[in-house]
């Protein structure tokens, strides 16, 4: 996509057109779901997150960018809700795994006391 600005020059008097080019993955309406923008984002980042190597460190950050008022807030906090039903779950299946097979290859892991979360 690209995004043509109408621009005034420093002087005051000349006009120019400023060209800007954009790649999305994804975009989305205000007819789109929480469900939606979380399995064309966030979800994802869930899985690469929790799939490293244990010991290892994986990062991920969802950034929401939109008009003021246009729902930001409202759906990052259905995508909080669903990335900590993912993780949780994810958690689960490791402790299962690790009981079958004490390989650990989860980036997330789970002991007696403490869950880690980064």
């Amino acid at each position: 996509t690209t995004v043509h600005s109408a621009k005034l020059r420093v002087d005051g008097i000349h006009k120019y057109l400023d060209h800007n080019s954009f790649r999305f993955d994804h975009s989305f309406d205000e007819d789109s779901t929480t469900e939606e923008v979380y399995w064309f984002t966030a979800q994802p980042l869930v899985r690469y997150v929790c799939g490293g190597k244990k010991g290892g460190v994986c990062c991920a950050t969802v950034f929401a960018y939109g008009q003021t008022g246009s729902g930001k807030t409202f759906t990052m906090n259905g995508i909080q809700k669903m990335v900590a039903e993912d993780i949780f779950s994810i958690l689960v299946d490791n402790v299962l795994l690790e009981e079958e097979d004490e390989s650990g290859n989860g980036g997330c892991s789970c002991d007696n006391t403490t869950i880690s979360i980064a």
